[in-house]
C-alpha cells in the first residue's frame, strides 16, 4: 500500500470536519509513522542477524583444509626409523633379547636364598626309637618331643662350580641377541626400501597424472571442434565418436590415477607413522640424480661379494647356524656331571610358650660340595642330542640356499639396470621425435594441410611416449634402490 495515498485517504487532518476528529486522526497518523518505523527498524536489525548467524554457520560447516606436510625422501627414511610400528616392534625384541642373556648368565651366580617358619603343633612330634632306648620292652617304641612352638630361620647357598651344559646355553643366549641386533638391521633396510618404493611409485604417478590431465584437456577441445563441425555438417560422426570415447578413456585413467595416488599416500605415512589427517607433498623429483645412478654397474661376482660383507640376512642366518650348533653342544653337555658349592646356615628353637627372650637359638651352618651324574633318564639326552644336529643340518642347508638366491637376485637386477639405462636413452630420442611430429601435425593442421584425427594421434603419441619415459626413469631408479637393498647397503 502507498503510504502516500493512504496518508491523503485516511489519515489527512483536512479530511476531518470536526476538531476532535481532527487530533484523533493527528494521534493515529503519529502511531502509524512510528509503527511503521519500529516495523522497519525490527526488519533490518531481524536481517542482519539472520546474515550474520548465517555467515557463522557457512565458516564452522566450511571444512578445515588439511596441512600439507612437504617430505623429502630422506626425511621420509629418517621419519619411518622412529615411526615404523614394526621396525618399533623389533627393537623391543632386542631388548628382550638382551633381558634372556642376563636370566641365562644368572645361572651361573651365585644363588643365596633366605627362609622363615613358624609351626604351631596341636600335638607333639613323634620320633621312633628301639624299645630299649626308651627303656620299654617294645622293639620300636614312639616318643613325643619338641615344643609346640617351632621357629627356623635360614640362609643357604647354591654356587655352580662346574656346570658345562648352563655356560654354553649362555653363550648361546648371546648370540641369540646378536641375531636379533641382525635382524633390527636388516628390518631397517626391509623399511627404507619399503618406503623408497611407495615414494617413488607416488611421484611416478604423480608426474602420469599432469600428462593425463592435460592430454585430457587437449582432447576435449578436440571433442568441441569435432562436434562444432558436425553440427555444420563438415566432419563425420564416427571422428566426434572417437574423440569421444577418447576423451572418456583419459577421463577413467585420471580418476584411477588419482585414487592410486590416494591409496600410496595412506600406505606411505603408515610406514613412516605419519597421522592420517595431514597430505603429503612429495618434493623430490622422479629425474633427481638419474645420470649418476647410470654408471653405477657391477658385475655379479663383485656385487655377490659386498652383499656377504653387509647384507644382515646372511649374518642372520650365519648366526643362526652358529647358535644350534651350540645348542647341540649344549644337548651333549647335559651328559656331563655337575659339580656345585653349597652351604646353610640356620638357627632354630622350639618351646610351648610363646616367651621369645627365654628361647634358646641352636645354630647349625654348613659348607659343601655337590656333584651330581646324570645316569639314565629314558633316552631324552640322547633324544635332544638328535634332534638339535637336524636343526644344525637345516640351518645349513637354509644358509647355501639364501647365498644362491641373492646371487640370483643380484644377477638379475644388474641385466635389468643395464636394460633400463638401453630404454631410457631409446625413450629419450622418442620423445623428441614425438614432440617433433606433434609440432609438424600442428602445424599442418592450423594450415588447412592436415586432419583433426590426425592431430589427436600425434598429440596420443607424444603422451605416450612421455609416459614410457617416466617409466623407463622410474624404472632405474627403482632398480637402483633393490640394488642397494641386495648390497645391503640401503640404510635408514
Amino acid at each position: 500500500m502507498n503510504n502516500d495515498r493512504y496518508k491523503k485517504a485516511h489519515l489527512s487532518p483536512r479530511s476531518c470536519p470536526h476538531p476532535t476528529a481532527r487530533v484523533i486522526k493527528m494521534k493515529l497518523e503519529t502511531k502509524f509513522r512510528l509503527t511503521l518505523y519500529d516495523y522497519k527498524y525490527f526488519t533490518m536489525k531481524k536481517a542482519s542477524h539472520i546474515l550474520i548467524i548465517t555467515l557463522l554457520l557457512f565458516i564452522g560447516s566450511s571444512p578445515l583444509f588439511a596441512q600439507k606436510k612437504e617430505l623429502s625422501l630422506q626425511e621420509a627414511l629418517s621419519m619411518a626409523k622412529q615411526g615404523n610400528k614394526t621396525l618399533q616392534v623389533q627393537v623391543l625384541e632386542e631388548k628382550h633379547a638382551r633381558e634372556q642373556t642376563k636370566e641365562s648368565r644368572g645361572k651361573l651366580l651365585p644363588d643365596i636364598s633366605a627362609g622363615m617358619a613358624f609351626s604351631h603343633y596341636f600335638d607333639r612330634q613323634n620320633i621312633f626309637l628301639p624299645g630299649s632306648f626308651a627303656g620299654t620292652n617294645k622293639a620300636v617304641q614312639e616318643v613325643a618331643v619338641g615344643g609346640r612352638n617351632a621357629f627356623n630361620g635360614f640362609v643357604s647357598l647354591y654356587q655352580p662350580v662346574l656346570d658345562i651344559a648352563s655356560n654354553r646355553l649362555t653363550k648361546a643366549s648371546k648370540i641369540n641377541e646378536k641375531i636379533q641386533t641382525e635382524k633390527t638391521e636388516d628390518l631397517k633396510s626391509q623399511v627404507a626400501l619399503w618406503v623408497s618404493t611407495r615414494y617413488l611409485d607416488i611421484l611416478m604417478m604423480k608426474r602420469q597424472l599432469i600428462l593425463l590431465q592435460q592430454s585430457h584437456e587437449r582432447n576435449v577441445r578436440a571433442l568441441k571442434d569435432s562436434r562444432a563441425l558436425l553440427a555444420q555438417g563438415k566432419g563425420l560422426k564416427s571422428d566426434t565418436l572417437r574423440s569421444f570415447i577418447a576423451v572418456e578413456n583419459l577421463k577413467s585413467s585420471v580418476s584411477y590415477l588419482k585414487n592410486s595416488i590416494e591409496v600410496s599416500g595412506m600406505e606411505l605415512k603408515r610406514l613412516i607413522g605419519l597421522e592420517d589427517a595431514q597430505e603429503l607433498e612429495l618434493t623430490d623429483e622422479l629425474e633427481s640424480e638419474i645420470q649418476a645412478k647410470q654408471t653405477e654397474f657391477l658385475t655379479v661376482s663383485k656385487a655377490l661379494e659386498i652383499a656377504e660383507t653387509n647384507r644382515n640376512d646372511l649374518n642372520v642366518q650365519e648366526l643362526t647356524l652358529e647358535l644350534q650348533q651350540q645348542k647341540l653342544s649344549a644337548a651333549k653337555a647335559a651328559l656331563l656331571p655337575k659339580l656345585s658349592l653349597i652351604g646353610q646356615y640356620q638357627i632354630q628353637a622350639q618351646a610351648d610358650d610363646l616367651k621369645l627372650n627365654d628361647y634358646v637359638w641352636p645354630r647349625t651352618s654348613f659348607l659343601g660340595l655337590q656333584v651330581s651324574i646324570p645316569i639314565l633318564n629314558g633316552g631324552q639326552n640322547k633324544s635332544r642330542i638328535g634332534q638339535a644336529r637336524i636343526v644344525a643340518q637345516q640351518e645349513q642347508i637354509r644358509l647355501k640356499g639364501l647365498k644362491d638366491e641373492v646371487k640370483t637376485t643380484l644377477a638379475s637386477i644388474i641385466s635389468k639396470w643395464k636394460e633400463a639405462t638401453s630404454q631410457l636413452e631409446i625413450q629419450i630420442t622418442t620423445v623428441q621425435s614425438a614432440e617433433l611430429n606433434h609440432q609438424m601435425t600442428e602445424d599442418r593442421f592450423k594450415n588447412g594441410l592436415g586432419s583433426r584425427l590426425e592431430l589427436t594421434d600425434a598429440e596420443l603419441a607424444l603422451t605416450q611416449a612421455k609416459i614410457n619415459y617416466l617409466q623407463a626413469i622410474y624404472n632405474l631408479r627403482r632398480l637402483h634402490t633393490e640394488l642397494q637393498y641386495a648390497l645391503g647397503v640401503l640404510e635408514l
